[in-house]
């Protein structure tokens, strides 16, 4: 399925685990806000351990410190926040893969999992192939 993010953003597609094809400096999150939507950045390009990975969960997304650093609490998050339109921008998944490829497995996963329980939650994995023209989610 191709989709553009806009059809996204005004519910002509419906919420999912994209991957994004479109221009690398288009503001998502500016447009996810002017929508209406929450934005939750997840940048894992410098993440070098799981440690480093739920660290860079709590401060992106300004969780508190008692924030349970697991599958579980993260899907169990990703439930909570999904109270209204929310779309998590997820840069460095291949990154985060070269470091632990089985961690990062499972958070796919996770994120698979509560974008199926959650109809108002999208996860778009932002790469950098830069195909231009085209405003595109596959």
């Amino acid at each position: 399925m191709t989709a553009t993010y806009d059809s996204l953003l005004t519910g002509e597609t419906a919420p999912g685990l994209f991957s994004w094809r479109g221009r690398t400096d288009r503001d998502l999150g500016g447009a996810a806000a002017e929508a209406g939507w929450l934005a939750l950045p997840l940048d894992t390009r410098h993440v070098m351990s799981v440690d480093a990975f739920w660290d860079e969960v709590v401060t992106s997304w300004s969780l508190p410190e008692w924030f349970g650093r697991n599958l579980d609490a993260l899907f169990d998050t990703l439930a909570e926040l999904a109270s209204r339109p929310t779309v998590v921008l997820w840069e460095g998944l291949v990154q985060l893969a070269d470091v632990d490829p089985i961690h990062t497995s499972a958070v796919v996963d996770v994120f698979r999992d509560a974008v199926g329980q959650a109809p108002a939650l999208a996860v778009i994995v932002r790469d950098d192939l830069g195909v231009s023209g085209f405003d595109g989610l596959l």
